[in-house]
């Protein structure tokens, strides 16, 4: 079985090996493919949207279920207990997020190429080196959060009620660390399955919460229903990555192989992107963690409804970085990093096009949005959604243009980019919220993701 160095052939043969132009070609080895130019940015940037639209017609169903069952929690526990709820989850994040190797990057990053170039053996080894680390970072995701409990707890002033559930959240931190899985399932453009798979979780927490309401439950109640989402959406991950392997004959062996080795490039590449998402944290559930530290559980509860609310201009956002890194992987693979890089910049201002009136609309409508969602008592959330609406609307230039970044293996650039971008964060969310109160936490971040912007597009600029 050949492989094709034409670009036009490499990437019918990665997306579709069944392609009938592989077929002709592989039957006939004296015939030459005629010179063919890849993808135009136009077309690539559709494929990318039609991606991330599989993705968002399930991702838009969980987050309207999202804010369901916030709305119910708030109704429910108030400010202060809503605010607990949140921080016992922010902290299992935090957490998982430090212990977890993005190997899902790594999958795609040089399994992409395997598929290509049909090394079923090299992509197998690929699989098991990552569900390795996967299990490796369960493991220390476990230690790492029954070791912090109890700071944890002084520090949010959880009450003695909530530690059983933090203490039963730590021996779940490992089902949000499923890297792996989801590297497969993007690999083979399984973004409907991704799509669908987004409502598992708010599904549980949404059915959960209206069974909590109708009983009279508490925060106790509420806690074990967010657990059980956790549960549950990680188990899934791994079912649908694994039945796809086994569909398509790539399950690995439990055992290696004789002369069987891991490349050296992939823990490297692990690494590094295993501390960028850990700076990642800083603009993720850091901002939330501290809110609450800082200025009680109260604060944080308002922060969160600001949150759930821009969500809605997130989701779409994070189906877009899923659709993105494989597709710019591929065309910078198959057609350099100029073409990637047109992809890129179209993707960009296609996506900002799309969310700025939503933006907009946030920034006038902050104060009735947080009290339609959590009630008269949220009504301080207000200010809080118009600036994380803002926040979002950034976070779309930087996704894609993180997606180029890492499409062309500088991981160590990446690195860089976030570390800085994270120092300015924490900084700032340091002094703001003291000084200005949970408005200082969307504040940071739109600063920070000034500065993550203008570094990556440096990078790709150099690049091409």
């Amino acid at each position: 079985m050949r492989l094709f160095t034409d670009a036009n052939v490499y990437v019918i043969r990665f997306i579709n090996p069944s392609s009938p132009m592989d077929q002709t070609a592989a039957e006939d080895p004296a015939s030459t493919p005629a010179p063919a130019k890849g993808p135009s940015a136009r077309q690539s940037a559709r494929r990318i949207f039609k991606n991330a639209g599989a993705l968002v017609s399930g991702k838009a169903a969980g987050g309207v279920l999202s804010l369901a069952y916030l709305a119910i929690a708030a109704r429910t526990l108030g400010p202060t207990d809503m605010g607990y709820l949140v921080l016992a989850h922010a902290y299992a994040m935090i957490i998982a997020g430090v212990a977890r190797f993005q190997s899902w990057q790594a999958v795609i990053r040089f399994g992409a190429p395997m598929i290509a170039g049909d090394e079923p053996d090299r992509f197998r080894t690929l699989v098991r080196f990552a569900v390795k680390l996967d299990l490796l970072s369960a493991g220390a995701a476990i230690l790492l959060a029954l070791a912090l409990a109890r700071p944890a707890a002084a520090f949010f002033d959880w009450p003695d009620a909530v530690m059983p559930y933090v203490y039963v959240y730590c021996f779940v931190t490992p089902f949000l660390i499923s890297a792996t899985p989801t590297g497969v399932l993007r690999l083979f453009d399984r973004f409907r399955l991704l799509g669908w798979q987004q409502i598992l979780m708010p599904g549980v927490r949404f059915v959960g919460a209206v069974a909590l309401w109708i009983a009279g439950g508490g925060l106790e109640g509420f806690l074990a229903v967010w657990i059980a989402g956790v549960l549950l959406d990680g188990a899934s991950f791994w079912l649908f990555g694994w039945r796809e392997l086994a569909r398509r004959g790539l399950l690995p062996a439990a055992h290696r192989a004789p002369g069987e080795r891991a490349d050296r490039a992939w823990l490297p590449f692990m690494v590094k992107t295993n501390i960028v998402s850990t700076i990642e944290l800083a603009r993720s559930h850091l901002p939330l963690a501290l809110t609450g530290g800082i200025l009680g559980s109260a604060a944080s509860g308002f922060l969160q409804i600001a949150i759930n609310l821009s969500n809605l201009i997130a989701h779409p956002t994070n189906m877009l970085n899923h659709a993105t890194f494989p597709e710019l992987s591929k065309i910078a693979a198959a057609q350099g990093a100029r073409a990637m890089r047109k992809v890129a910049q179209r993707s960009v201002l296609t996506a900002a096009a799309i969310a700025a009136p939503i933006a907009l609309a946030y920034c006038f409508f902050g104060e009735p949005l947080a009290r339609l969602v959590g009630g008269p008592t949220f009504a301080p959330a207000g200010l809080l959604v118009g600036l994380m609406a803002l926040a979002q609307l950034l976070r779309i230039a930087s996704v894609v243009l993180e997606s180029g970044v890492m499409a062309l293996g500088r991981a160590g650039y990446a690195l860089a980019a976030q570390a800085a971008s994270a120092s300015l964060t924490i900084l700032l969310l340091l002094l703001a919220l003291p000084a200005v109160g949970p408005a200082g936490a969307p504040t940071a971040i739109i600063a920070g993701w000034v500065v993550l912007i203008a570094a990556y597009a440096a990078a790709l600029r150099r690049a091409g």
